[in-house]
This record gives structure tokens, C-alpha cells and sequence, in this order.
């Protein structure tokens, strides 16, 4: 979470009033455009992307002055960062969002004209600027390899060498840094590079609060949440749509000797609705190991097997009570209904949507926000063997 706090977390789950969003313009660390009077907003994070992040903005533009001509003007697209904040308007807590790349700025300008001793004058008469922008990770996948090859030991070294002009790199609590394959070739992608490093490790990324890229491991991080209903709860609807797309049921893990001889590790799936040669079939994963032993190699097979079942093959859509500190890869804890009772299902979040509602009132976040959770396949099988028991 950007912000672990229990009473913010009580005040998610209570009464809200006032909470708005803090958005300032920065560019080459100046501060150009200060407490921008936002009208309208959305925030998307899709972990399945490599942007994670993407936001669309509108910001109010009574004269006329933020109303972008050049790339390097303060809402323009040469280089401009959002800062931006959620902000209670009950307690004045504050959840920094992270820092967000300007793409793509469209003004929408209007003018009144009157005559003046025969000369037609134009002034501004309000307008808006809504502005498209992108997690930092863009610029790494703007920022393409020239050439580069490997030169720090380490998987984590080597993606904070790649970063180093692009944003801070944290490892959290979980990950388990190892040596960069010595098979490893970068193309000229970036953030393609980092993947594989991350992928090695049993790693992903997220980008922080602070603008930093976090590390984190694949099965997420916690649970840090639950979500239940009921009339002091968060939750609102769960709804689920069970597909086989990502779903493998084996790791064939390859490697190679200090000498180059290869290795192949396998690990499998072998009871349950997902065994392998059952009827779902053999679907296996090749995954790339850093070990250069026999034993190595097939314990990797098994560590990505046990990470991939951990971190969920299958999505959960639900609709929650916004919580502006939750981040991708948080692991929460869905209570969902079911003809056999309440069930606590464990996943991580990939995907989550906050946006603004307008009222008289003014510009507010909205009461609610959309997650997507991915849970474990074995996990819903084994509420279903509950829910056929009755």
C-alpha cells in the first residue's frame, strides 16, 4: 500500500466528505503550475501492461495561460511531470499517487469578442486543458538501449544501472535478488530488459508513491485488505469470469553448466482439476533459471510453479469502496457470498480504476472504484467442492 494507516483505512469504510485530488506541475524539478483547479479525472492501473499507469485529467483555464503552444510550457508534452495527491477533506490525510508523465495535452479555449473604437478585441473566456499521462515507466520505454550490455552482478543491480536516469529502484520485503543469466542479450527495449531481469528472480515492478520503481515479487504483497459487505463493510459486488487464458499447470525451467552444457528442470501440477495429463491437458511455462546445477534448475521449476499458482490465474471483478492507498500487487482478501456461506478468497490486485464524481457539492473522488483481483485457480475449486456439498 502507498500508506498503511488503520484509521485511514476506517475512514474509507465510514463517512467521506471533501476529499479531492492535489495535482502540480513540474518540470526539470521546478515547480511551474501550483494547485491546478481540477474539474474531472480518472486513474488506471493494468499490471498486464508494461505503462501500469495511465490518467486523464482535466484542469480548469479561466484566462487562457495554461493552454499549452509549446512542448516546453507547463502543461506541455517536452517533459512535464503531475505530482498528484488525494487529499481528505475530513482528517487533511494525504496519499501521494505517484508521479505522472504529461503525453498528450488538448485545450479547449473559447473567446469573447467585442469591438473597440472599430477594432475587433478578443479576450479569453474560460476554457479547460485535459491532459492524458503516463506512469515514469513510459520514459523507459521511450528511453531505448543503445548497445547496452550487462555490467552489474545482480538482477536488482542491473535494473537500478538501466533506471538510473529514469527513477529510483526499491526492493521490497520478499524479493530474493540472484546473479543476471550469463545467456542474457539485451534488444533495444528498456523496459523490455528489465522484465527479464525482474522475470529471473521471480520479480515484477510497480511504480511507488514517490515516483520510484518498486520491486516486488510475483505473488504480491500482504494481504494488506479485506474487503467484506455488510453495513460497516467495503465491499460492494464481486463478479467472476472463469477463463484458462495464462493458466499452465507445469514449469520447464532451463539453464546451462559453468561449462554450457544445458539443463532442464520440470515441476508439475499433479492432482486436482489442473493435473497434468488430466483433462485439462499439459500446458507448461519455460521459465529461464539462473541456477548452473541439475538441483538448481529443477528447484527453480518448482519455485515459479508454487509463485505462479500463488499469485492467481483467475480475475475477479469487484466494486469497492475507494481506498486511494491501495497499489497493484497488494494482495486483499474478498469475502464473497455463496450458497454455502461467506468465503475469503485471497488474491492479488492487477487492475484498479478511481475516478471523480461532480455534484453540487463540487469535484469529489468517487464514493466507489473497480478492481480486478487475481486469484488461484485451486482456491476456487475449492469453495466450488463446498458450494456442490451444500
Amino acid at each position: 500500500m502507498r500508506v498503511e494507516s488503520l484509521d485511514l483505512d476506517a475512514e474509507i469504510a465510514g463517512t467521506t466528505q471533501g476529499d479531492r485530488l492535489e495535482v502540480h506541475a513540474w518540470r526539470g524539478g521546478v515547480l511551474v503550475a501550483q494547485d491546478l483547479d481540477v474539474s474531472d479525472w480518472s486513474l488506471a492501473h493494468d499490471a498486464d501492461r508494461q505503462v501500469q499507469g495511465q490518467a486523464t485529467i482535466t484542469v480548469g483555464d479561466p484566462d487562457g495561460t495554461l493552454a499549452p503552444w509549446g512542448m516546453s510550457d507547463p502543461l506541455g508534452p517536452g517533459g512535464s511531470r503531475l505530482q498528484i495527491t488525494w487529499v481528505s477533506g475530513l482528517s487533511g490525510s494525504r496519499v501521494p499517487l505517484g508521479w505522472w508523465r504529461i503525453r498528450r495535452p488538448d485545450p479547449q479555449e473559447t473567446w469573447q469578442a467585442y469591438n473597440s473604437s472599430g477594432t475587433l478585441m478578443r479576450v479569453a473566456g474560460g476554457g479547460s486543458v485535459t491532459v492524458q499521462a503516463d506512469e515514469e515507466t513510459s520514459t523507459a520505454v521511450m528511453s531505448r538501449l543503445d548497445a547496452e550490455v550487462v555490467t552489474a552482478p545482480t538482477c536488482v543491480a542491473e535494473v537500478r544501472r538501466l533506471l538510473q536516469d529514469v527513477c529510483p529502484v526499491v526492493a521490497l520485503e520478499g524479493v530474493i535478488d540472484g546473479p543476471v543469466p550469463g545467456s542474457l542479450v539485451y534488444g533495444d527495449g528498456r523496459l523490455d530488459a528489465v522484465e527479464d531481469l525482474l522475470a529471473t528472480i521471480n520479480a515484477t515492478y510497480r511504480m511507488g508513491p514517490d515516483g520510484a520503481m518498486e520491486i516486488v515479487p510475483v505473488a504480491g504483497i500482504g494481504p494488506v485488505w479485506t474487503l467484506a459487505g455488510g453495513e460497516d463493510g467495503v465491499l460492494v459486488q464481486t463478479v467472476r469470469s472463469l477463463s484458462d487464458d495464462g493458466v499452465y499447470n507445469a514449469v520447464i525451467s532451463t539453464g546451462q553448466t559453468p561449462e554450457g552444457s544445458p539443463l532442464v528442470g520440470r515441476a508439475v501440477i499433479a492432482s486436482g482439476p489442473l493435473a497434468w495429463g488430466g483433462p485439462f491437458g499439459k500446458v507448461p511455462l519455460y521459465h529461464r533459471s539462473i541456477a548452473t546445477t541439475q538441483l538448481g534448475v529443477q528447484a527453480d521449476a518448482q519455485s515459479t510453479l508454487d509463485a505462479r499458482v500463488a499469485s492467481g490465474e483467475v480475475d475477479l471483478a469487484v466494486t469497492c469502496l475507494t481506498h486511494p492507498a491501495l497499489q497493484l500487487n497488494d494482495r486483499v482478501i474478498v469475502i464473497a457470498a455463496t450458497t454455502a456461506g461467506d468465503q475469503a478468497l485471497e488474491g492479488r490486485v492487477v487492475g484498479m480504476r478511481m475516478t471523480s464524481a461532480t455534484s453540487d457539492a463540487g469535484t469529489t473522488p468517487s464514493k466507489t472504484m473497480s478492481l480486478r483481483v487475481r486469484v488461484s485457480v485451486q482456491t476456487l475449486e475449492s469453495i466450488a467442492a463446498r458450494v456442490r456439498r451444500g
